[in-house]
């Protein structure tokens, strides 16, 4: 793992700002210029683990001349710099498919609006975000070749890479389960106009909770605090806690659930506030790890989605549509749980 030192040498900045930005410390002024470059080279000195595993399959591919030329992929990224700032998943995502496409020999089209996508000038490219049905729509008449990073809706006429978000919930309470605890509470959000679904709540995470903990006979309404219409990001972590800690009062869950590392920073940040402490008090635990998790205090134990890899992924299902056409494709990517210093045993 690189350090905090790493990254501000890499910056050019002090150790004590790069901590602060990785905290998601809101309270601190810097550009965000400073803030995306911070947010970048975590990413690049971290992502090491799965691109060692293909390096030498690459290399041949780095060293020849472009597979292709003058080939332009648009990659359309649905949320803006500072959007994309509040969560560095979808920047991670961005940023495995800059790399891939450019292994691949494709000049690139970054844009944010789909209006600014030029048909004629484009032989393919990948969306990355949470698309509703008719910005799905209008994507796939727009671009031939396209594949969706992120989206809950169906398939109909693109390819899509995703991950299993509902067995990466079940792995998280399984470990849970495991570690002793009972009372865990769910904190998180959905952004119900942009998700398919037929269920009150329509995000896989979410469901997934509400399933596990019925059938387990353990649910607990006061501890399933869910906004129906709400972006995942740190400061709505932190106005749920607080909510929460309101409505708990004496009552504490054992470990909370956070929808993603976002949320859980968020979680953290009111937990700390309350003199609550992570994990004696109440544990911990997140889904995406996002580079940052490793940074907090404590850090996070988390599932771990493949960011970078299902950008690789996407440039790559649009690459082979181009030379290879075929039927249309989902792929669901597998998770991980990395354990850190927020989850308590209490069986010991």
């Amino acid at each position: 793992m690189a350090t905090l030192s790493d990254i501000a040498e890499k910056a050019n900045l002090s150790i004590a700002t790069v901590s602060r930005v990785l905290n998601m410390d809101n309270s601190l002024s810097i550009t965000v210029e400073n803030k995306r470059k911070i947010f970048e080279i975590a990413e690049e000195l971290n992502y090491t683990k799965y691109k060692d595993k293909r390096k030498q399959g690459r290399q041949a591919q780095r060293t020849s001349k472009a597979i292709v030329k003058n080939d332009t992929l648009a990659v359309i990224q649905r949320y803006k710099e500072s959007e994309e700032l509040e969560d560095a998943y979808y920047l991670s995502i961005r940023l495995g498919a800059e790399k891939r496409a450019t292994e691949l020999g494709y000049n690139l089209l970054k844009v944010n609006h789909i209006e600014d996508i030029e048909s004629e000038s484009i032989v393919g490219g990948i969306a990355i975000g949470n698309y509703n049905e008719k910005e799905l729509d209008t994507l796939s008449k727009k671009i031939k070749n396209l594949c969706v990073i992120g989206s809950s809706f169906p398939i109909t006429t693109f390819d899509a890479v995703n991950t299993d978000f509902t067995n990466a919930t079940i792995s998280a309470l399984e470990y849970l389960f495991q570690k002793g605890h009972r009372k865990i509470a769910f904190i998180g959000a959905e952004e119900t106009l942009d998700m398919f679904g037929y269920r009150k709540f329509r995000a896989p995470t979410t469901n997934a909770y509400l399933d596990f903990m019925e059938e387990k006979e353990i649910f607990r309404p006061e501890y399933f605090i869910v906004d129906a219409n709400m972006p995942l990001e740190v400061s709505n972590g932190e106005s749920l806690t607080s909510k929460a800690l309101a409505l708990w009062q004496d009552d504490l869950p054992t470990a909370i659930l956070a929808a993603n590392d976002a949320m859980a920073i968020g979680i953290n940040h009111v937990l700390t506030d309350h003199h609550i402490n992570i994990p004696d008090d109440i544990s911990l635990m997140g889904i995406n790890d996002i580079t940052v998790s490793r940074y907090i205090t404590p850090p996070l134990t988390t599932v771990k989605v493949y960011t970078e890899e299902a950008g690789e992924i996407g440039i790559e299902t649009v690459h082979n549509r181009i030379k290879n056409p075929s039927i249309f494709r989902r792929v669901l990517l597998t998770t991980e749980i990395i354990e850190r210093q927020s989850i308590l045993d209490i069986n010991e």
